[in-house]
């Protein structure tokens, strides 16, 4: 158990007032040791997914472990590219999740490593710029308001980013995955093929499979290339697989109930036009019968 003394009373002990140090109060640290361990530990399932988040109108990005953003957490991702181009508070309202990287269960490791090396990419665009940052197409210089809206549209690079990143790019990246015989860690990795192996003096290693969800899945076309590893969803899928659908058989369904419903839209016209055919056919049936009564009714009168 580890032992603190108030600063107070060592300083009274330094007077000459002959206080024993018997005196002194001594406070124990154990529980709030408790829990900053508590607070410094990850959840279960931490790193497992990573989530991307872009801003609607200037086309900016962060990364987060969490569905959620936090405000403070999401601001220090963002480089400050020229006066009044980096937002002083986070609007909830402008950011949108943009794409979200889940890994197998239990491999949250290398979902915090894939993480890490996102954040190194996205600040080595911000600061490491080439020739197009200083000019525009027409070869005109760039002002320092446009050439920071242009470094802050990292969309694309994002996307090219998450590619390369998934597909082992980078010393040390966890994505590379020694090949083992226990069939729960050959599941989780993309080992099928002896091209996609990478051979080394003491192992051989394969890229763990993972799978991307897409707000709009027309925005993995920014990469040039996607490793085989890499699977690709859309957000509106996973809600439909939720609900117990079937994504494939969906249009199918759709056509046979629409098929349905226009064949009943056919039956119910059939039946209002016979209905419309059968009603002046009734209206003269009484007309004559009024038309009869009224003659013998005279005839009677005479």
């Amino acid at each position: 158990m580890a032992l603190r003394v108030n600063s107070i009373t060592v300083q009274f002990t330094r007077l000459p007032l002959g206080i024993s140090w018997t005196g002194l109060r001594f406070k124990s640290s154990t529980s709030n040791r408790e829990k900053e361990l508590a607070a410094s530990t990850f959840a279960k399932h931490h790193g497992e997914k990573i989530w991307i988040y872009s801003h609607i109108l200037e086309g900016m990005t962060v990364y987060s472990h969490r569905p959620v953003l936090k405000a403070n957490k999401a601001l220090r991702q963002l480089s400050f590219n020229g006066k009044k181009l980096k937002p002083s508070k986070f609007r909830r309202d402008y950011w949108r999740p943009f794409a979200m990287i889940q890994f197998p269960e239990g491999l949250g490791n290398v979902g915090q490593n894939v993480y890490q090396r996102l954040r190194e990419c996205k600040k080595l665009h911000e600061l490491s710029w080439d020739n197009d940052m200083f000019y525009d197409k027409e070869g005109k210089p760039l002002t320092k308001h446009e050439r920071g809206s242009k470094i802050n549209d990292q969309k694309t690079n994002t996307v090219a980013d998450i590619a390369a990143v998934l597909g082992g790019l980078g010393k040390g990246n966890l994505i590379w995955m020694t090949v083992s015989q226990d069939p729960k860690i050959l599941a989780n990795l993309e080992a099928g093929d002896d091209k996609h192996l990478k051979k080394e003096s003491d192992a051989v290693k394969a890229r763990v499979k993972a799978q991307v969800w897409w707000a709009d899945d027309q925005d993995r076309h920014f990469a040039k290339s996607w490793p085989p590893n890499v699977t690709h969803h859309r957000f509106d899928q996973a809600a439909i697989e939720e609900m117990g659908w079937d994504a494939k058989t969906l249009p199918e369904q759709d056509s046979k109930s629409g098929e349905a419903a226009k064949e009943g839209e056919d039956q119910e016209g059939t039946d209002n036009k016979e209905a419309a055919d059968q009603k002046p056919a009734d209206q003269k049936e009484v007309g004559q019968k009024r038309t009869d009564q009224k003659e013998a009714g005279q005839k009677n009168s005479l």
